[in-house]
């Protein structure tokens, strides 16, 4: 697992550092993903107030940027040097850090809400657990974790789709994804189909 770990960070990055103001460009439309961006404005309500929120995985930063609209302090964190450069261009209302899923270099119980859009379908299943436990540590008491991820089963890489290079891809049906979330110790999960094809959204507390 550890090689298949690296392969997968150094290939997915990659691609995403090769194409991040592409890939920025054209994430940028929240018309072009039906329903998220009513997504994030219930995030951001129902994530409690006065400690900081992060945007996990943020790509392009669009979701930071709608956050820190919406009045909330945004923690924007990604792995992809690329996509965090193209991102702090985009925004000085945030702050941004280069961080690992699965070790978060954040404190314990130290934010409110963790958003999670798309990001953490792109580890292995095998893994999905202990990034899951990451997430919920660093929430507070009454803190509120929302995932978003693909329907369906499998893992594996694929090439092309919104940007080119290869990417890790791993899909997982609600009912297993939201099983995961109970062992890491979430409470009252609740999972929702989108308004995009074939993805759904799972939220639970701390």
């Amino acid at each position: 697992m550890p090689d298949l770990l690296r392969n997968i960070t150094r290939a997915t990055c990659s691609a995403y550092d090769a194409n991040a103001e592409a890939y920025g460009e054209i994430s940028e439309d929240y018309d072009q993903f039906p329903g998220l961006r009513q997504e994030v404005v219930d995030f951001a309500k129902r994530a409690p107030h006065g400690l900081p929120v992060l945007d996990l995985g943020c790509g392009g930063g669009r979701d930071t940027r709608l956050l820190a609209e919406l009045g909330r302090r945004v923690v924007a964190g990604d792995h992809s040097h690329g996509m965090l450069t193209w991102a702090r261009s985009r925004s000085g209302t945030a702050g941004f850090l280069r961080l690992d899923a699965l070790a978060l270099p954040l404190r314990e119980r130290c934010l409110a809400g963790v958003w999670a859009s798309g990001c953490l379908l792109h580890l292995p299943l095998a893994l999905m657990g202990a990034a899951l436990a990451e997430v919920h540590r660093v929430l507070v008491p009454g803190g509120i974790a929302v995932i978003s991820m693909r329907d369906g089963e499998g893992e594996g890489w694929r090439s092309g789709g919104s940007l080119d290079g290869e990417r890790w891809f791993t899909f997982v049906g609600p009912e297993t994804f939201a099983g995961r979330m109970e062992d890491a110790g979430f409470s009252e999960i609740r999972i929702r189909f989108s308004g995009r094809s074939g993805w759904y959204v799972a939220s639970g507390g701390r």
